[in-house]
């Protein structure tokens, strides 16, 4: 594998972590009764993708910024 789909795997990697997550806590959220469990867990998953990208970003900033 070239270093461009070895990057592009890092990139999925990190995104599907962070849907996951997100998804979970969404849903978790929904246990308290204060929203429907498909709202929470769509506002889940985008929170967690959203973030999963400004990790990884910040994450690649930081390895840069050392070379």
């Amino acid at each position: 594998m070239d270093q461009d789909a070895k990057d592009f795997m890092k990139w999925i990697d990190a995104l599907a972590k962070g849907i996951i997550a997100g998804v979970a806590v969404g849903y978790l959220f929904s246990l308290t009764g204060l929203m429907p469990a498909s709202k929470a867990v769509v506002l889940g998953g985008l929170a967690g993708c959203l973030a999963s990208i400004t990790f990884k970003n910040r994450q690649d900033g930081r390895k840069n910024s050392q070379d």
